[in-house]
């Protein structure tokens, strides 16, 4: 019942009351809980998460936590035979995702995981144009977050590795690079090259600084910049950087796809496309807008899945290998050099 739980998943619920009741909620700070529960006039508020799963009248969970208990919740919440909207990153790692998709698979019922970025109406124009076959056959593409300040919670869980997993590739890199392989049909990666940095976990913090307010008796064992390449089955390549701080002149988030009759880039939102038309280049603006809130179409698309019981738009099993880069993200910048998705340690 953080500033995810209840600023997106219980907000957006709460605006299809005629497809959803809102029933009960859970959080480890019971303080939490009740607030959220008067906020959204939730009528039950329960001490543990077992004793709500265990409630029969109860059908989709929301699992909006720390990192590390994304995958023991989600499963759990599944062997109760509970739909659920698990955020992201779906766990901390591919076999934990793994476990995930043979829950799910066990217990027939739906898991999608929270990414917001695939279902606005930008994301869903390129998709289109993609499987339409304008940009022909992708065989690169760029993608990124870097942030010049934008450290979440330093000294919380979002900087323990024990608890999120990592710092901006976990965090922030799960986004843009999921939705570039999202429009690119989600081919199994093959390997990874990457280095990780952790330049700004003692750098000025709280009062004038110009990073969040830190918790001096707090951890900050991850990374804040990652940059590298991988490599898919398809042949393809992607380039990447995801940074929570870096001395750069603004924040960006972008995309780019390079294929063989055209390309396209995203830029904080803003799409482009480019090709030829009767032997001149060509840059368009398509005029299309992101209109709505934050995870309503998400949310609004995971209630007509399990309505109509078809599979979401963001399955688990793309998640597999979402965390598959991931996990060869971090094996690479450990060692030094390229990992391939065979040879990454469980």
């Amino acid at each position: 019942c953080g500033g995810c739980g209840v600023g997106k998943h219980l907000a957006a619920y709460a605006k299809y009351a005629d497809d959803v009741e809102l029933y009960a909620v859970y959080d480890f700070e019971p303080a939490k809980a009740a607030a959220a529960a008067e906020k959204y006039g939730v009528p039950h508020v329960f001490d543990t998460y077992e004793a709500m799963l265990a409630d029969p009248k109860l059908d989709v969970v929301s699992v909006v936590t720390p990192n590390a208990l994304h995958a023991p919740i989600t499963i759990a919440a599944l062997r109760a035979g509970k739909h659920v909207h698990v955020e992201k990153p779906i766990a901390l790692n591919a076999d934990e995702a793994r476990a995930i998709v043979a829950a799910k698979d066990a217990a027939g019922t739906l898991v999608m995981v929270a990414l917001n970025n695939r279902f606005t109406e930008v994301s869903q124009f390129i998709k289109r144009y993609v499987d339409d076959g304008h940009l022909g056959e992708i065989y690169h593409a760029r993608c990124g977050w870097r942030r010049r300040r934008g450290i979440p919670g330093r000294g919380g869980w979002f900087t323990t590795k024990a608890l999120s997993g990592g710092g901006p590739v976990i965090d922030l890199g799960v986004h843009f690079f999921d939705l570039t392989l999202f429009f690119m049909g989600f081919p199994a990666p093959v390997s990874v090259s990457a280095s990780t940095y952790c330049k700004f976990a003692n750098a000025p913090s709280g009062g004038t600084g110009t990073f969040a307010a830190a918790d001096a008796a707090g951890t900050f064992d991850v990374e804040d910049f990652a940059a590298g390449f991988a490599k898919l089955a398809t042949g393809a390549s992607v380039a990447f950087e995801f940074s929570w701080a870096s001395n750069i002149e603004r924040e960006v988030n972008y995309l780019e796809l390079l294929g063989t009759r055209g390309g396209l880039s995203m830029y904080n939102g803003e799409l482009r496309l480019f090709g030829e038309v009767g032997g001149a280049l060509t840059d368009i603006t398509p005029h299309v807008r992101n209109t709505s809130g934050w995870g309503d179409n998400e949310t609004r698309h995971f209630i007509a899945c399990i309505r109509k019981r078809r599979q979401p738009m963001a399955p688990p099993e793309d998640a597999v290998k979402m965390m598959q880069i991931i996990d060869g993200i971090y094996a690479s910048a450990e060692s030094g050099r390229e990992v391939r998705m065979d040879a990454v340690p469980a």
